[in-house]
């Protein structure tokens, strides 16, 4: 966080209710932390961060293949609940399920079942959110799935927006790695420039394709360069007119309604993907921030850290 940053967020705009999700906890699946970061630090700054924002109830999409690898890592899910954030099924291995069979995904999803039920158990509600947002490529493994979230009792989640802070996060890394300060402090007010955009892009056309006014459902990772950004992120949202609500809140009407309603093995916010199915398929950039987030992408290169 850069202090003083709150002070540069003027409130302006309708108000947009959003509830703010995580994915990956404990530790983001593509790589370990860099030099200078940990696994329980980067989560630790994101809740503080989440305190300062006043935004409390917070579901982490988790996986539990890092408490295979090391077991000591379960002090950051530990840590999570005990600050009155909950735990939701993520699968064990992060599969994608469009990538492997309907067996294969299931066995994967009650493998996290037995691994997370310390954490899963204290959640008020048996969330589940499929690896990339993926529901499958087609309508016999999504309702193979579907039909096994149903018997386990547990309510699919997706996303109506992102901030794509992954992408910002392979660009800060490569700037960071080359000693490059001016490009990793552009790389960082270019996300707070674009990511209020973006929530108000997906907002409008989230609004536009359920033909009604929805609460919006955010994402973040627990990447390195989110720990460092999140607090001058949520400042930024509110300033944007974001005003955050309890997952529960999105968790009815349309969106719900159809979350793993068709098959897709598109990597996209939920309106994007029944768009594309429908055959009208949405942008997915705010157009006025297309030119910022193609020169992260160039900067972010082929790193899949």
């Amino acid at each position: 966080m850069r202090p003083g940053c709150r002070r540069c967020w003027p409130r302006e705009g309708p108000a947009i209710d959003i509830a703010f999700t995580m994915d990956d906890l404990p530790l983001w699946p593509q790589s370990d932390p860099p030099e200078g970061f940990t696994a329980a630090g980067i989560v630790a700054d994101i809740q503080r961060a989440l305190k300062a924002a006043g935004i409390a109830g917070v579901y982490s999409f988790s996986n539990s293949w890092p408490l295979e690898r090391d077991p000591s890592l379960a002090r950051i899910l530990d840590a999570w609940v005990a600050d009155g954030h909950h735990v939701g099924n993520h699968t064990h291995a992060h599969l994608q399920l469009p990538q492997v069979d309907a067996a294969t995904f299931i066995a994967d999803i009650d493998a996290a079942e037995e691994r997370l039920a310390p954490w899963l158990s204290q959640a008020p509600r048996r969330l589940f959110r499929h690896p990339l947002c993926h529901w499958g490529e087609t309508r016999e493994k999504l309702d193979a799935v579907n039909a096994h979230l149903a018997r386990r009792g547990l309510t699919a989640v997706d996303v109506t927006t992102f901030s794509y802070e992954w992408v910002f996060n392979r660009a800060w890394r490569a700037a960071r790695e080359a000693g490059d300060r001016r490009a990793e402090t552009w790389v960082c007010d270019a996300f707070l420039a674009f990511a209020p955009a973006q929530m108000r892009h997906d907002h409008a056309t989230a609004a536009a394709w359920f033909d009604t006014p929805v609460a919006s459902i955010g994402l973040g990772h627990n990447v390195p360069f989110f720990a460092i950004i999140a607090e001058d992120y949520f400042a930024a949202l509110l300033g944007a007119g974001a005003r955050f609500v309890p997952l529960d809140a999105a968790l009815s009407g349309p969106v719900q309604a159809a979350t793993g309603s068709v098959p897709s093995a598109a990597f996209l916010v939920i309106q994007q993907k029944l768009a594309l199915e429908a055959g009208v398929p949405l942008p997915k950039i705010a157009p006025d921030q297309e030119a910022r987030f193609a020169r992260v992408v160039e900067m972010a290169g082929d790193r899949s850290d």
